[in-house]
């Protein structure tokens, strides 16, 4: 596509943005008749038979694949479309992946149809970042399904594979500056010609990998699950008539679409944007940097870009396809989880204008490939922040949807070496242990995984003890402090060590080690943990083994700590070497001194939470032996903690004046509201009844604003000594009556940012 100022999104210099109107090759016909008149029994049979196709093909490729990410972690999503690429059904997946296929699909119509040409029984297959992939290790296999001579529709599937080339085992290859340390990115290639591998593209691609063999059996996999698919549609088709399976299709889409506008309906115009940072663009580097997105509702339509962001560097990028699909994922996750991945509809509503030459749509030659374990889940958390916002100012049934964000990394560790001579390579993702962020109404979920991977699964201790030569320490949960906290807190991560075994070492080349938290959590709430990685050198781990000692801190261990940075080269550690790190408690929702004391002891109780951080944190008193909350005592330490924000804060801007009495306030989220003052929609703070200016303008302009170093929050945020952190702010809205948060954000230093809320 050529935009309205001559820049061209074709898929090679910069990501593909598809055509309105694709160009197809005119010899490549496409079967575009519907049925229009379907009664509803049919149409309820076949929708849910094409649902259970996606929910089958999904099934194969779990029972078929052998790497540990696909088997285990269900890293892969299966998807149907139109014959045109657009999305019908998505599987229950990870779901930024919602339009890798549908992308990769339209290009293919669009550069292969005329050469080599489209026809029955062929596969495509791409890992391009800047055609489909979130990044190289992500990679498409899709299969036209042909009626006669026509294309009716297509089945794909996208799938993380265990190694495909690069510098970096595993294929996150934090040192490349450019796309050409990267893994290969192939654009679509036939995979399959007329029902038939084609041995020297396969071949090409496992040639690429280190696990060459676990690559190959994936591969088919993907291809065998396509087939299964293929075959499953054709039965439909066979049995209905294809003009009736079409109609169901396009109904399908149409009644998504249909759904998601209601759902519009019940929010105002406005715009709203968020920044999120993070630490690092590769091994070296201490640099802090920025990601930016707004979102802007119109009637029935939604607009996003990504002005703002900082300049594409290092390897902490992604293109077009990885910021779109990051968007609608959280996007749909919030407000269309009850269509079933039924999510086309749901996209012809949302435009991106997105920014080129930025860490969130790079152009080629930008390094791409960690994107899986960064920057994806930046913008993922990123957006559902923002939509967070937006359904904030909806209607009280939409406003129970805001979900809020993502952890701002999918920390995890990947080693490899040799085992038996032979190579390995072990991604730990034991966070899809997870903890889900707080909401509008509730504590997250402890250890609820995420919602961007509904079927998202950790593996077990004794299962990857029995695949890696490693040997797990231990494996508990985080416990409840700062991190996370909020009027309602964010569910808890976990904490795990882990030491080589049975082989003389292996190296880490996937670690996270933060000196910030990236992101606040919304209306006031607390940052979430910072990723943590810990490396212990020479320790007397194997001396207290033999003598039967299994220890449970890796502090209580000897041996030397190593500095690690927050995106680090590759470490080579030996068999007395040990490591910790963390998944993440969830970010907080709202002011944490708003917290209930009730909700407080109860974590106290459980032991989640150390009665003396109780304190510190929320403010709340704790009477002999966890019986009871000091009330008293406890109203005491708020009001002092409060007087005490106000009196540290600069004042507003602007000095608000105080809403009548009588007027009604509707409630935003946490201490936000509107109401109407003098005839004008105002934003207003719920307890102090300050008014916070029109409800067009920027509120903050109107609050007291106290911006502290974010490890004055408590030793849950404090950062190494040299490490970047130190230069990080908690920036806090403030009422100025009361001294409650209002909002809440993680900024550099002197950092000025736009309105994050309001209403036109």
């Amino acid at each position: 596509m050529t935009d309205s100022v001559g820049t061209v999104w074709d898929g090679r210099v910069r990501g593909y943005i598809p055509n309105p109107h694709l160009t197809v090759a005119p010899g490549l016909k496409l079967h575009e008749r519907a049925s229009k008149d379907i009664d509803p029994i049919t149409f309820a049979v076949v929708r849910y038979a094409l649902l259970n196709v996606n929910v089958e093909h999904g099934q194969t490729l779990q029972r078929l694949c052998v790497s540990p990410i696909t088997m285990l972690t269900r890293d892969f999503q299966p998807s149907i479309t139109l014959h045109d690429g657009d999305l019908v059904y998505l599987g229950p997946y990870i779901q930024y992946f919602s339009t890798c296929q549908s992308l990769t699909i339209k290009w293919i119509l669009e550069n292969r149809s005329e050469n080599p040409g489209i026809e029955p029984g062929d596969m495509f297959l791409s890992n391009d970042p800047y055609v489909g992939s979130p990044h190289q290790p992500d990679v498409v296999v899709a299969a036209p399904v042909f009626i006669g001579d026509e294309l009716f529709c297509w089945v794909a599937n996208i799938l993380n594979h265990a190694d495909v080339g690069g510098t970096s085992m595993g294929s996150f290859c934090m040192d490349a500056p450019d796309m050409f340390s990267d893994p290969p990115a192939i654009p679509p290639v036939k995979i399959v010609s007329r029902g038939r591998v084609e041995a020297d593209v396969e071949q090409l691609f496992l040639r690429q990998s280190r696990l060459p063999d676990h690559v190959h059996l994936d591969l088919r996999a993907a291809i065998s699950a396509n087939s299964v698919a293929t075959d499953r549609i054709l039965a439909l088709v066979e049995r209905y008539g294809a003009d009736v399976v079409k109609g169901v299709m396009t109904a399908v889409l149409d009644a998504s679409e249909r759904t998601f506008v209601d759902r519009l309906r019940h929010i105002p115009d406005g715009e709203w944007s968020h920044r999120i940072l993070t630490e690092g663009n590769g091994p070296g580097d201490d640099g802090i940097y920025a990601y930016h997105l707004t979102v802007r509702k119109r009637g029935e339509h939604l607009w996003v870009d990504n002005a703002g962001t900082d300049p594409q560097t290092g390897a902490i990028n992604v293109a077009y396809a990885g910021l779109l699909g990051a968007f609608l994922c959280a996007l749909t996750a919030a407000m269309a989880a009850d269509l079933a991945g039924a999510y086309g509809g749901v996209h012809r509503r949302v435009t991106l204008e997105p920014v080129p030459g930025t860490l969130s749509c790079a152009d080629f030659p930008a390094a791409i490939s960690p994107a899986g374990a960064y920057t994806m889940e930046t913008l993922i958390s990123l957006s559902g922040s923002v939509v967070a916002k937006m359904l904030s100012c909806a209607s009280p049934e939409l406003q129970r949807m805001a979900i809020g964000p993502a952890n701002p990394a999918f920390y995890a560790v990947i080693t490899g070496g040799e085992q038996a001579g032979r190579p390995f390579i072990a991604p730990d993702v034991t966070n899809m242990i997870g903890g889900l962020s707080a909401t509008p109404y509730a504590d997250g979920v402890d250890f609820g995984g995420h919602f961007w991977i509904p079927e998202g699964i950790a593996g077990n201790v004794e299962e990857l003890e029995q695949l890696w030569p490693m040997l797990f320490l231990y494996r508990r949960a985080l416990p409840v402090g700062a991190d996370g906290a909020g009027e309602y807190r964010g569910g808890r991560g976990f904490v795990q060590a882990t030491v080589p075994w049975s082989e003389p070492g292996l190296g880490i080349a996937l670690y996270m080690d933060e000196s910030f938290p990236s992101l606040a959590g919304p209306f006031g709430g607390n940052p979430g943990t910072m990723a943590r990685f810990r490396l212990r050198r020479g320790s007397d781990i194997l001396l207290r083994l033999a003598n039967g000692e299994v220890p449970q801190s890796v502090d209580a261990l000897d041996g030397e700590w190593e500095p690690v940075r927050a995106k680090g080269p590759l470490l080579l550690v030996g068999a007395t070497d040990l490591w910790e790190w963390t998944g993440a408690n969830g970010a907080g929702w709202g002011d944490p001194l708003k917290r209930d004391p009730d909700a407080v002891l109860r974590d106290v109780r459980t032991g989640a939470l150390d009665r003396r951080v109780a304190q510190r944190v929320h403010a709340v008193v704790i009477g002999p032996e966890d019986r009871a909350v000091d009330t008293a005592a406890t109203a005491t330490a708020r009001d002092h903690a409060l007087a005490e924000r106000l009196r540290e804060a600069k004042p507003p801007h602007i000095t608000p004046s105080v809403l009548d009495p009588t007027t009604r306030i509707r409630t935003i989220a946490g201490e936000l509201g509107l109401a109407n003052h003098h005839g004008t929609l105002s934003f207003v703070s719920l307890t102090g009844r300050a008014v916070l200016g029109p409800a067009d303008g920027d509120f903050t302009q109107y609050c007291a604003v106290l911006e502290q170093p974010v490890a004055s929050h408590g030793p849950e945020f404090t950062p190494a000594a040299g490490r970047p952190g130190r230069e990080v702010r908690y920036r806090a809205y403030l009422c100025p009556v009361t001294g409650l948060r209002i909002d809440g954000t993680v900024v550099r230093a002197g950092e000025e940012l736009p309105p994050g809320l309001r209403l036109t």
